[in-house]
């Protein structure tokens, strides 16, 4: 990750303008703010920040999207962690553990005297507990605890996990962003209703071990994570978290320069992050995170049903051309099919030399020249710009192309359309949930695999495949599968590979300490962001 040191501006807009911000009006905040965000008008030490739209129910068993990600990891805890900007697994609450010669034991040293929020303990048996919830509740991240044969509590600091079978990506499921959570036992018990197993509770409460308890949670409006006085490590900087709900980009740039937020997390234009960075009362943070954005192809149905006419789009456009306009230098086009930090560099280069011939000579067999094209928006500016220019590149070859935009949920539930309400083309990304190619496969690829096997890929050997691939020893053993795999998607030509997604946070230049995770670089640590 490089961090940046940045610049900007603004502020008489404010009492003219009818400008909200969770209910409050601007002029409302920043004053109460006394004009620095830091400060909530009782004393206490607050960091403040947007999101650009409520995430999805706050419990860590459901939760399954990117927005979501910091009050998860502010709330709740797992039993290890990335280590940022890198793939090396780090302990969280299991202070060590040991692996079986035979890769089906996982033994993990818990730290002791953990406590949940609500003063229970968080111990080995908690954590039994907790897995078995994920695998009830059955949503999303259960297949991480899918492959558990059985987990014991020898003593009150001991977790043995027994798989079914070996799985060399186990750890990175433990370590990944929607990681199985310490979850409390009794919280649970307590606030079940029937046998939801508090899933209704859990929408706007927490029971994690996390340095922040979750105070207010309002949908559309705010959520606010006050700091656990008796949390297991060092105490956070920040008295309290102030995430307000505010979906255009445009506000929240005019927020940040005025002094109501700290931190903007993502979603600026590229203009802007350029802008930010010749400011020196900003700090701009980019690092690429986990996902490729990339061109998928609607296989399923409408004129890229044909292979012949995908395998043609593989070479019609100058990537470079692409990116190099889009992001103005702040990424590189992608050299990889896969995304590097998920599989060796140069072991599946991907370097098409441009030809838009072969695209043109089969522009005039087809049924239809229209295409359209959507682009996803949690994916911001840039990705509307990356449509326009696929879109110019390929009007010289026939095809009428049109650009709209695609809400993330809208996205999420492209596997339960039917195959020709789905756009033609995508500009969105590919990446797993962990540093780990099984994760990508698993998720994007797998036969039935929802919500992200957007355009319903299945195909059976791919399935074997990947499963043979995590039982492997040895990273050499497992990369010999993989390559079989990309041999036959590549063949398949489902999607172009654009760019590694660059991430680009920006803060007023008192804010220090911010470690990016490994996955979503937009994502903090909160218990080591602090105002200088």
């Amino acid at each position: 990750m490089t961090r940046t040191p940045i610049n900007l501006d603004r502020r008489t807009f404010l009492k003219a303008s009818g400008l909200t911000v969770g209910g409050l009006s601007l002029a409302h905040l920043v004053a109460a703010c006394g004009g620095e965000a830091s400060q909530d008008g009782q004393g206490n030490l607050t960091l403040r920040m947007p999101f650009l739209q409520d995430m999805q129910v706050p419990d860590p068993d459901i939760m399954y999207e990117g927005e979501g990600v910091q009050v998860m990891s502010a709330c709740y805890e797992g039993l290890v962690n990335y280590k940022s900007g890198t793939s090396e697994i780090i302990p969280r609450l299991a202070e060590s553990w040991t692996v079986s010669d035979d890769q089906l034991t996982y033994t993990f040293k818990l730290v002791p005297d953990v406590k949940f929020h609500d003063g229970t303990p968080a111990d080995a048996a908690a954590w039994i507990k907790g897995l078995e919830r994920r695998a009830a509740i059955n949503e999303g991240p259960a297949y991480m605890v899918t492959g558990i044969a059985k987990s014991e509590a020898p003593d009150p600091t001991t977790l043995v996990v027994t798989l079914e079978e070996p799985n060399n990506a186990f750890l990175h499921y433990a370590a990944c962003p929607w990681q199985p959570y310490a979850v409390s036992p009794t919280a649970v018990e307590t606030h079940a209703v029937g046998d939801d197993l508090a899933q209704e509770w859990l929408k706007t409460h927490d029971a994690g071990t996390g340095p922040y308890v979750m105070k207010e949670f309002v949908p559309g409006s705010h959520y606010t994570l006050e700091r656990f006085d008796d949390y297991w490590g060092e105490a956070p900087h920040f008295q309290s978290i102030r995430i307000e709900i505010v979906p255009e980009v445009a506000t929240q740039k005019l927020q940040l320069d005025q002094g109501a937020f700290d931190l903007v997390s993502k979603g600026f234009a590229i203009a802007d992050v350029l802008h930010y960075q010749q400011n020196p009362q900003f700090n701009t943070i980019t690092a690429p995170g986990a996902t490729v954005m990339v061109l998928w192809m609607n296989f399923s149905a409408g004129i890229f049903a044909d292979k012949a006419l995908r395998q043609a789009m593989m070479t019609a456009l100058d990537r470079s051309s692409i990116v190099e306009t889009a992001f103005q230098g702040l990424t590189e086009v992608q050299s990889d099919f896969w995304p590097e930090n998920m599989f060796p560099a140069g072991m599946v280069p991907f370097d098409p030399a441009v030809d838009i011939a072969p695209l043109q000579a089969q522009v005039p067999t087809l049924s239809s020249t229209n295409v359209d094209l959507a682009w996803v928006t949690s994916y911001g500016a840039p990705a509307q710009q990356v449509a326009e220019l696929i879109q110019t590149q390929l009007a010289p070859a026939g095809l009428n192309v049109t650009v709209r935009a695609m809400p993330s949920a809208e996205s999420f539930d492209l596997a339960n359309q039917p195959a020709e309400r789905r756009p033609d083309l995508m500009v969105a990304g590919i990446g797993g949930d962990a540093l780990h190619l099984d994760t990508v496969l698993r998720i994007f690829l797998r036969t039935g695999a929802k919500p992200l096997n957007y355009f319903q890929y299945g195909n059976l050997e791919v399935d074997r495949l990947m499963d043979e691939a995590i039982t492997k020893p040895t990273d050499d053993e497992a990369n010999e599968v993989y390559l079989q795999i990309t041999d036959i998607i590549q063949d398949e030509a489902l999607w172009i590979p654009l760019c590694r997604r660059m991430d680009n946070t920006v803060t007023k230049n008192q804010i220090d300490g911010f470690e990016g995770n490994s996955y979503v670089p937009y994502i903090f640590d909160p218990r080591v962001i602090r105002r200088a």
